[in-house]
Parts: structure tokens; sequence; C-alpha cells
């Protein structure tokens, strides 16, 4: 007797002018959205590809050991078409001796302003409503439409006298409400699926798109999830039509149940959380950095060293790399022992400086943790926890990477820390005589710069474009990618888990209503 039900529910559905102009916008939207975040990726994906040339191009022209920097570029996921994520983070993670990659960093450039004056907390960690994408539409617009498409199930049915009649049936009243929850369930299962064979309609008429076996499960399990989060809507909606004895009223009590459930929850949650701001931790990271810096500063200034002769062409830092040109053989060696002294200085001052970051990046954590558990309860914010993870797109995934880069800096630090004892630390001018302020170069030096100007020097004889780079055969290279995506999936078990028990929750309350229900 269910499937009568259900064919019964699914044909008045698929009639009612509700679901048509619901179809239509629904349509449009997602394939609009679709359209315009494929574009977007398209977009991405050739700059991601121009940055990965350049950045091996860069890497490929070093020409001493300590300006070595190492851009890990990062690919955008075709899936963040269905989850942008968090907008501010980085497309690339930088990784040299002078910085250890960090989520949290100080500085105009990072993602969290350190010395920022303005009141109201910031935290990428914390961000839900981003840029509009797919599962924006879904989590918006469809659950709009599935509860709208079920708000008069049970109170329509009174209102008509077609309730009492159906009760009275020899089928269980259990029955007629799986009836109709799966007639709701298999028409918005239309919109949903005709929006997602969109996207890949567009995907498949782009020549810049490759779908892989990740991305067909990716979408499949996105899919279902969305089948599951409309199902949560369809349940609430028809557990409040059975509380309500007019559809009017019906329709008051779960608009203002959705608006509870996308809107309020999600940034009220937000707005409670900013009361447990981690104000002393960021003040105390403040000041640890600074006390960090001035212990740097003090023991580099107590370095000594006696300096024979100027070079003719430098470029230093005093947190970074350093490369000299027009140097002597005596003085690369002189060097050379105050490098030896110095740069374990910089390596030591950039670690100290990410552990302090690390410590304000616990309470941010801490502090994200306490918004996560009050916006929970939220369909819509279990559901896009969920799609951008299987996307790839989630905070997790991102600190996934950026742990994988910590490792690598490890390994490329084992490679580094020997070179500093070697000239090609800083200069190359050993190799090219005539580069050596000796005391014959010198002199031809001012005759040309007499005849044809200082600039000449730094042109023709003083020029780094001179220089053969290095041969970084032996250098070892990055393997920082995003986490498999069942390692993603797994990360979300708990979101996964709560959808599945709320949408469960609905349901049974609805089971317990029907059972007991006056006509």
């Amino acid at each position: 007797m269910v499937r009568y039900i259900v064919r019964k529910e699914l044909l008045v559905n698929l009639l009612s002018m509700r679901f048509a102009l619901g179809l239509v916008v629904v349509a449009l939207v997602m394939g609009l959205v679709g359209y315009v975040l494929t574009e977007d990726y398209v977009g991405r994906r050739q700059t991601y590809l121009s940055d990965v040339q350049r950045h091996q191009e860069t890497l490929r022209q070093t020409k001493v050991y300590s300006t070595i920097e190492v851009a890990i570029d990062i690919p955008p996921p075709l899936l963040s078409v269905f989850g942008r994520g968090v907008k501010d983070l980085s497309s690339s993670i930088r990784v040299s001796p002078y910085h250890v990659p960090s989520l949290f960093e100080g500085g105009s450039g990072s993602s969290i302003h350190l010395r920022s004056t303005s009141d109201r907390p910031y935290n990428p960690l914390l961000r839900f409503f981003t840029p509009i994408d797919l599962s924006f539409v879904i989590g918006i617009i469809l659950s709009l439409f599935a509860i709208l498409l079920v708000f008069d199930s049970f109170s329509g049915e009174r209102e008509r006298g077609t309730l009492g009649l159906m009760l009275s049936c020899p089928i269980g009243r259990v029955q007629v409400l799986i009836g109709k929850f799966l007639g709701a369930l298999l028409t918005m299962a239309i919109p949903l699926t005709i929006g997602f064979l969109e996207v890949i309609l567009l995907w498949a008429l782009s020549p810049e798109v490759t779908l892989d076996t990740s991305s067909w499960v990716g979408v499949g399990l996105i899919y279902l999830f969305s089948l599951i989060f409309l199902s949560g809507f369809l349940a609430l909606g028809l557990l409040i039509s059975l509380f309500a004895k007019e559809s009017s009223s019906g329709l008051m009590y779960i608009l203002l149940v959705w608006i509870v459930v996308a809107v309020v929850i999600p940034e009220g949650g937000g707005y409670l959380a900013e009361y447990a701001w981690p104000w002393e931790a960021r003040r105390n990271v403040v000041e640890k950095l600074k006390e960090k810096e001035d212990k740097f500063y003090k023991a580099l200034w107590k370095v000594e060293y006696h300096q024979k002769c100027a070079w003719w062409y430098a470029n230093t830092s005093d947190t970074g790399g350093e490369s000299l040109l027009g140097i002597t053989e005596e003085e690369v060696y002189n060097r050379l022992e105050y490098n030896k002294k110095v740069f374990p200085l910089k390596f030591q001052y950039a670690e100290d400086r990410y552990r302090v970051l690390e410590s304000y990046a616990v309470a941010l954590r801490r502090w994200a943790g306490i918004r996560d558990n009050l916006i929970r309860p939220s369909l819509c914010v279990l559901y896009r926890n969920i799609v951008q993870a299987i996307s790839g797109t989630d905070i997790g995934s991102y600190e996934a990477m950026l742990r994988q880069a910590r490792r690598y800096r490890e390994a490329l630090m084992s490679y580094l820390r020997p070179k500093v004892e070697t000239p090609e630390w800083f200069t190359r001018a050993l190799e090219y005589p005539d580069m050596q302020p000796t005391e014959e170069n010198v002199k031809y030096w001012m005759k040309l710069a007499e005849k044809e100007g200082m600039g000449i020097l730094f042109a023709r004889i003083l020029n780094w474009d001179r220089i053969t780079p290095l041969d970084l055969s032996d250098m070892p290279r990055p393997q920082v990618k995003c986490p498999d995506l069942a390692e993603r999936v797994v990360g979300v078990t708990t979101d996964a888990l709560l959808l599945v028990g709320i949408t469960g929750l609905f349901l049974g309350l609805a089971t317990m209503k029907v059972l007991r229900y006056t006509p």
C-alpha cells in the first residue's frame, strides 16, 4: 500500500504549481551558479599551472643556497564548484629556511592580523557564509523548496476532509507517513538531479575539466548527502504539518523554523562565540613575538664580524638569505665564519616564531570548537561542513597540507644546513675571478666607470645573470597534496552521523505524532 501513497503524493506534487515554479528556479540558479563556478575553476586552474611554471623556473635559476624558497602551489579542486570553502586561504604554501608554514601568520598578508586594530574578532576557522556555491544553493533554496512542498501534507488533508478517510483505511498510519515522505523525497530528487546533471554537462563541455574516479565518487557522495539533507527538512516539514491545525499557520511555523535553522543558528552561534574571543591569547602572542624578535637581534648583534674589505654588490636580509658579488677570496672565508654563527640564529628564530604563532592557533581552534558546538544543531551547517570536506576545500584539508609542508621543510633543512659552511651558500664570486675586487681588477673597474659610468660595472661585470644556476638535482622535492577522499570523509564522520541522526529524529517524532494524531 505504501507504493500507492508514494505514487499519489508524487503525482500531486508534480502537477502542483509550487513544484513547477520551484523546478524552474532551482534549474536556473544551479545552472547559472554551476556555469560561473566552472569558469572560475578553469581560471584558477590556469593560474595554478602558470604559477607552477613560474615558481619552478625561479627555483631553477637559483644562484646561491641561502636564497632558496620553495613555493608549493595548491591545485584548485574541481569539486570546489559544490563547496568553495574558506576563501581567504592562500593558493600556495611558502617553504624556506626562514619561514615555517602556518595558517596563522603575523603581518598584512596573513590569515590572522595580529596587529589589527579592529574590534571585531576574525578567524578563518569560523567562516560560514562564503561566496555562493552549489552547496549554498542546495542548503538555502532547495531546503526552502522542500519545506514548502510538505508544509500542508497533513494539515491540508485535514482541511479538505480527506485525512480522516485516509487514516481510517486498513493501512497503518506509519505507512501513510512513510508514503508521504518518500513521495516528497522523490519529488525533491528531480530538481536536485537536474541541477547535478547541469553541472556534469558543463564539465563535459569544458575542455579544461577532467573528471577522475575520485571526482566521480565525490560527486556521488555529495549527491547522497544532499538527499539526506533534504530528507531532514522534509521530515521537519511533515512534523510541523502534523502539529498545525491549518495550512496557513503551518506555513508560518515552517518558515519560522527554517529561518532559525538556516540563518539564526549559524549566525547567532558566531555572534555568541565572540564573547569567548581569546583576547588575552592575542595580547600574549603579540608580546611574545616582540620578545623573540628583540632576543634574535640582540643575539645577532653579539656576533663579531671583522670586515677586511668591502664587497661591491650585496643583497642581504636580517631575517633571510644573502647573496654577494664583488668579494675577495679572503673576505669569502671571513664571511663564512660569520655565517656559521648567524644563520643558525635565523633558522632558530623562524622556528621560535612559528611556535609562538601556533600557541595562538591552539587558542583560536578552541574558540572555533565553541562556535562549532553552538551551530552544529543546524542542518545547513552540517551539510556545508560535509560538502566542503568532500570537496577538499575545508580548513582541515588545508591544515593537513600545511603539516606535510612542515615535514618537507625538515627534509629541506637537512639538505641546506651543511651548505652554510660552503661559499655557494651566499656567493659564486670565487668561480669568476674578474668579479673579485683585487687591486688589478679595481683599477680596471675605475677606468671603465670613468669612461662609461658606474652602471656598466653592474651591467657587465658584477651581474648575477652571468652566474650559472646551482645544480639542485639532489634537493628534496615536496610531496604535498590534499588528503585522499576517504580521509576527508572520515574527518567529517561526526557531522555525517549528526545529519543522519537529526533526520532520523525528525522522522521518529513525526511517527510518534502520527500514531496519536486526531484528524
